[in-house]
């Protein structure tokens, strides 16, 4: 018996300071707090309101209205923008061969149009300027524009030649015009046009019906 007299006391020890832990344990909750469950971020704090969200990017129009008129930079063909509250137009020609009427919008400061053909036009404006691209028929410009102010602008012109709808569009700009139609699909050269006086235009000896174009005028594209 007294051999295993050692072992027997220290079993007995071994069991008394396991339950002397136990006790302490549910004695003392936090002892019980894993290093994880420690380190874990609080939850939130109910009725506590959640962080504003980002503001929203300000899309209003950077001009009201405005009618910007230039040039492509190797001066190959003109060009005319006309906004008004978020709506574009635009006409291009070279008084030959390249004329296009385009549509879009003004988000911001930018510009974005398209046409009839794949045509295009987007840039950057402010009040006094417009700068960007156009292309038609496959082939793009840069441009530079400024704002104008009557006489000079975009002109719309309207008649019916020999039962075909005509239309032609006129850029006036620095005391010069470009201008180009199209009857029946096809680009035909525009007759003579001075914007101080639009109404005693003629086509093929047929009266024009001539209308200045802003950003809101309807139906400019083919």
């Amino acid at each position: 018996m007294t051999r295993y007299a050692p072992l027997l006391t220290v079993g007995a020890v071994a069991v008394l300071g396991g339950a002397l832990f136990f006790v302490n344990s549910v004695a003392d909750p936090a002892a019980q707090e894993t290093p994880a469950a420690a380190a874990a971020p609080a939850a939130p704090t109910a009725g506590v309101p959640a962080p504003e969200p980002t503001a929203a990017v300000d899309t209003a129009p950077a001009v009201v209205e405005t009618l910007w008129a230039g040039r492509s930079s190797g001066n190959e063909v003109t060009v005319a923008i006309a906004v008004k509250d978020g709506r574009a137009v635009a006409y291009v020609c070279d008084g030959d061969q390249v004329e296009a009427w385009l549509e879009g919008t003004l988000t911001g400061d930018r510009l974005a149009l398209s046409g009839a053909d794949g045509a295009t036009l987007d840039g950057t404006v402010d009040e006094t300027s417009a700068l960007g691209s156009v292309a038609v028929g496959g082939t793009s410009w840069p441009y530079a524009a400024k704002a104008v102010q009557a006489p000079d602008g975009l002109y719309d012109g309207r008649a019916n030649i020999d039962g075909v709808a005509t239309r032609i569009g006129w850029i006036a700009l620095d005391g010069t015009v470009t201008g180009g139609g199209r009857a029946d699909g096809e680009i035909i050269e525009a007759p003579p046009f001075d914007p101080t006086a639009p109404g005693a235009t003629v086509l093929d000896g047929v009266p024009v019906t001539v209308s200045a174009v802003d950003g809101a005028s309807q139906g400019v594209q083919r």
